[in-house]
Parts: structure tokens; sequence; C-alpha cells
């Protein structure tokens, strides 16, 4: 392979080890009944269904490398999650659903989440291999002359959704037109400084309102939502935090991002990486039964809370993007608090950075010990530990709404301990609190505590 920027090449020579596993992510994009799979966008783009799935495709490999690279930053190596197209696969499945597209845009993000994960899981893509990273076709933004907050963003798209958990990470696709095509699009896709056009178009950019904020937001909110698949609860800060929104600075630079998250102009670069991509497949999906497959409990930060949810939640947690006065006030706190190992503000936390090093979804299937039992993991509350015969690797405490973690504590090298103190909750914490630990084999645990714990 041969790169060429500001009139240097380079050739590398990249090797490929294929993963011995069959654990992989599958994107798929879901077109609903009644509706002919043309994703909301500006006229000048296509808008085809072979359009979305390519640029799904590329997202998710984009996403892929990105969830490598902050590892290896966090320590645990180049580790990341296997795509369907890595095993041959193609790089995004087409899902005629049975869902009726009228009826699709009158429900909400979480009866969405369980009608497609209840298609999928008793369809012809149902696997427990497989987890899904799904886009609805039928996403529509019905226009605002000046939207104030992004929850009025929200109350005028239909179709929309971004949670995430047990097998499902489900979004809409009223943004998908800014996403690339192919890699040469890349940069100039995140530098796109093209103003979005509200009265037409969904802006879900944290407040940039450019097409290369709407494009950094929403892809890192699919990788926010993925790592809840992968069994993460939110943070303060970083990808499982708002940090999601700094994506276009691993690709770009933090050089190449104003203090407001806007890109700088900067001379044009050439790449000449090129990527192929397997054909897509077209499956559809019979009449689905009406036991849901939920696997997990559903966490979300990238979307409204539902007005039935707890709304008690850590002092500056923001549940969706701030307000642009608030992003003014906190510019320079912002400023000021980035770390140096991580200008661009995007980087696994400890404790989800060991989770993820550990997880079956991560590793090959020797690492995985294919005899293994879920209860090789448990929590002995008399002595107020967790122990593997494996070893335990990561501890954490999370609020049981809400799914924030408060405490945690890893164990890194060769010889983990066989079992480990539950670290205590933090002072003046009063929310219910949820053990999940996770050892050596990707055994994950998942404890509700007395709320005297």
């Amino acid at each position: 392979m041969e790169l060429e920027a500001g009139g240097h090449k380079r050739r590398l020579t990249l090797l490929h080890e294929p993963r011995t596993t069959r654990l992989r992510v599958t994107p798929v994009y879901v077109v609903c009944a009644g509706h002919d799979g043309y994703f909301q966008g500006p006229r000048r783009e296509d808008r085809s269904p072979e359009s979305a799935a390519t640029r799904i495709g590329l997202g998710a490999r984009l996403l892929q490398t990105l969830t490598a690279e902050k590892l290896r930053e966090a320590g645990h190596g180049k580790k990341t999650f296997q795509l369907e197209r890595d095993l041959d696969g193609p790089e995004c499945l087409v899902m005629h659903s049975m869902l009726h597209v009228d009826r699709a845009r009158a429900m909400s993000q979480r009866e969405l989440w369980e009608l497609i994960a209840r298609e999928l899981m008793t369809g012809p893509l149902a696997s427990k291999d497989r987890k899904y990273l799904a886009f609805l076709s039928c996403t529509r933004y019905r226009g605002a002359p000046s939207p104030r907050t992004h929850e009025d963003t929200l109350a005028r798209t239909q179709g929309h959704a971004a949670l995430g958990g047990g097998g499902l990470a489900l979004f809409g696709s009223a943004c998908l037109h800014t996403w690339p095509t192919c890699m040469a699009q890349v940069l100039p896709r995140f530098l796109d400084t093209t103003v979005v056009d509200t009265e037409q178009l969904m802006d879900d950019s944290n407040y940039r309102g450019t097409h290369g904020g709407c494009l950094a937001t929403t892809l890192g909110s699919v990788l926010h939502e993925l790592g809840h698949t992968f069994d993460l609860g939110h943070t303060r800060e970083g990808i499982m935090g708002r940090g999601f929104d700094y994506v276009d600075r691993v690709f770009v630079g933090a050089a190449g991002i104003d203090f407001n998250r806007n890109p700088i102009r900067r001379d044009p670069q050439h790449t000449t990486v090129a990527l192929s991509r397997p054909l897509s497949v077209t499956v559809t999906v019979q009449e689905p039964v009406l036991s849901s497959p939920r696997r997990g409990r559903l966490l979300s930060e990238t979307s409204r809370p539902s007005p039935s949810a707890n709304a008690r939640q850590l002092p500056g947690r923001l549940s969706a993007p701030a307000s642009p006065e608030l992003n003014r006030s906190f510019s320079k706190t912002l400023n000021a608090a980035e770390l140096p190992s991580q200008p661009d503000r995007t980087f696994w936390g400890p404790s989800c950075a060991a989770l993820l090093a550990y997880h079956r979804w991560f590793n090959t299937e020797a690492d995985n010990h294919s005899n293994r039992r879920h209860n090789d993991i448990e929590y002995d509350g008399k002595r107020n530990v967790a122990r593997s015969r494996y070893g335990v690797r990561v501890i954490e405490l999370r609020e049981t709404s809400g799914g924030m973690v408060v405490g945690s504590r890893q164990f890194p090298g060769t010889r983990p301990p066989l079992e480990a103190l539950v670290p205590p909750p933090p002072p003046h914490c009063l929310a219910a609190l949820t053990l999940v630990a996770e050892d050596s084999t990707g055994n994950i645990l998942k404890h509700e505590l007395p709320t005297a714990f």
C-alpha cells in the first residue's frame, strides 16, 4: 500500500492475521414496509439503499480502527471488534422489515429498539455470534426554522433512535448524508463547514451547526451506543461520556479543530488508500413473534431521556448535548482540563478499556475458552469480593439507573487475583448501585447491590 500526503510518498507492507472467532458486529440497513429505502438528505447526495450500505460499512471500519488505536493508547494493544466483512460477509446487510413506515415514525426510540431487535433475533439474520449495528432508513426530520435545543430538533424528527444495549445498537439515518462513501472523502467530510439548513435537514452536531459536525457527533454516537452492547456503562469523560463528539479529532488531528470544535481550513490532502467492498446482501424478514429478545439494559447518553426515566444524575452530567450558552461557558474549563496525552478528548476510560480488552468480542476463540460457564465469576456478598478461577480483571460500581460508573478497579498483568475486594462507593453516593465485573476469559458478572452497601 502506498500513502501520499503533502507531496511525500511512503510504501507500507500490511500483514493481516485473521481472527479465529465467529463473534462479530453486523451492520444492517433496515428498510421499513412501505418505504423505498432512500434516506433523507440533500438532492445532490446519493441517498439510495446502496449508498446507505456503503456509508454505514465505511463508518463501521473507521470505528473499528478508532477502537483499536484507543485501546492501544490505554495500554491494551490493538484490540478491536470483528466486522461481518472480516468473515467474507458484506459491508452492510439490507433488511426489509415487516414494520410499516407510518407505524415506525409514530413509535418511541425504545419501542423501535425492541421491535427491530425482535425481528433480527427471530429472522434469517439471527445468530448468537452477532451484535447488530442497525440504521433505520425511514428517519424523517420535518424541519424547523431555528431549533433552540437538541430536544427541539428531536421533537421534529420521526423514526429516530440512538439506543444501544444487549445485542443491538439502533440509529436513525437523518444525518447519514454527511458520512463519507470512500476513503478519499473522510477528511473533506470531517472538515466540511457547510451550514446545516435546519428548515430541511436535521442538525445533530452538538450545536456546531455544520455538516462536518453532524458527521463527528453521529459517528461518535454510534461508537458510544455500540459500547453499550459490549457491556460498557457511562463515564463522565471520554467515549462513554460526551467525548464521542470529538471523534473528528482522531482522524483530522486536534490541530485541525478549533476551540469550538469546528474545522480549521487547511491545504487539501490527497490520499491514495483504496479499500475493497463486498456487495451488499438483501434479506426479507418474516412476521416477528411477540416475545422480546432484550438481553441487557438499554443505555443511551446520546438521546433525550424519556419522561418516565429516573432523572437522578451526577452533578455536571449531560444526557443530551449542552446548549450553546452552556458550551461557551464551559469552553475554557474543558480546554484547560484536557490531558496532554489525550489532545483529541476521545478515549476509553480505564475500566471501559479493561472491559473491552478482555471482552469475548475482542479476543480469539482460544482466549474465550469454549467450555466457559457464566457462573465462573461470582460475587460473595458476605466477604464483599468478586472471584473467578480465571482471575478478576476489572470491577466497576455503576448507578443502577443510568449506568454511570462511580468507582472501579483494574487488575493488569499476567497474574490477576482470583478474588478481589469490591471498592466502596464514593462519599455521599446515595444512588442504588450495580456491581459489574469481568474475568480474564470475558465472563461478565452484573449484580445489583443492596441499598445499604
